[in-house]
């Protein structure tokens, strides 16, 4: 049974009669509506009543089965978008992460309105993520050593930047098994002394801290890349006008990608910093409002990837 079998059973279910069956039954209805009742007035105003009622209710029925037809039948691109952008492991890491953090100004929002049963609820529900995302990365240094095997490979543009590269990946090899630690240590899975478990989440950090800052540089450097290429498309003398736009359209996009780039960067910065130093004054609030944005910035990436 195709998908207008379902509908047209949903039209016969709602009492939509259709074809020359469905006509003799609505003649033969509307004749017994016009015979003169045989009780009083009020029984026959009421029939009518309950007759007109009757027919908006079979109009609307047939205008919603209608429309659930149209939907059904009709191609669903954004839905077909969506369900690829969470299938990804990055999207759908993403959708946690938006969640995380944008949760953490729900909290500050309940608590300043005075509904503390309510931040309450939402802040346990924007712990779990946080949790739930710290142990999906329990495998983080697996498609971290094809990242790197892939670098070594396919070096970069520059020297500075391949050797930007090994230092950054080499501070991941180390921030992962740190963080794996703290996760395993803090659920009791391994048992670790709490100034260890509290030494390696912090350490951590500090190794994506380290990340963050030569991200900078490697920002800085890819700039330079890109304002040097777009130069030389420039100068580069007589050039069918095709494929000049076409090479300006290319530095365009990475200009743009750079912009994203720079824009997680600055928001993940505070937070390194945050959560590399003991006794951190920053807020929460600042905490949700940083990774909110790198958050949408990274969804974005990944949405316009997926299309």
């Amino acid at each position: 049974m195709d998908r207008s079998d379902i509908v047209d059973g949903t039209l016969e279910a709602s009492g939509v009669l259709v074809g020359a069956e469905g006509a003799d039954i609505s003649e033969k209805r509307s004749v017994a509506a016009d015979k003169p009742d045989a009780g009083s007035t009020n029984n026959t105003h009421k029939s009518e009543k309950t007759s007109i009622n009757s027919a908006r209710k079979l109009g609307s029925n047939f205008v919603l089965a209608l429309a659930l037809r149209r939907v059904l039948k009709s191609p669903a691109p954004t839905l077909d978008h969506i369900i690829r952008f969470l299938s990804s492991g990055s999207g759908h890491d993403k959708f946690w992460m938006i969640t995380q953090y944008f949760t953490k100004i729900v909290v500050w929002l309940y608590a300043k309105r005075g509904y503390k049963s309510a931040s309450e609820r939402v802040r346990i529900l924007s712990n779990l993520v946080s949790d739930y995302r710290i142990m999906i990365r329990l495998t983080g240094l697996v498609p971290m050593s094809q990242f790197i095997r892939y670098s070594e490979q396919f070096p970069a543009q520059t020297p500075l930047l391949q050797w930007l590269n090994r230092v950054m990946n080499l501070s991941l090899v180390c921030y992962y098994p740190l963080e794996h630690i703290y996760w395993l240590g803090a659920h009791r899975i391994i048992p670790l002394a709490d100034n260890l478990v509290e030494t390696s989440g912090y350490w951590s950090c500090r190794f994506w801290a380290v990340w963050v800052a030569l991200q900078f540089v490697h920002l800085g450097e890819e700039y330079r890349v890109i304002k040097n290429r777009r130069k030389q498309v420039f100068t580069q003398g007589k050039s069918d006008a095709i494929k000049m736009q076409q090479q300006l359209d290319t530095i365009d996009a990475e200009r743009r990608s750079w912009n994203t780039q720079l824009l997680i960067n600055a928001c993940y910065f505070p937070l390194t910093l945050h959560w590399s130093t003991r006794g951190s004054k920053f807020p929460d609030v600042a905490v949700g409002v940083c990774g909110t944005v790198a958050a949408l910035a990274q969804a974005y990436n990944v949405w316009k990837a997926t299309a």
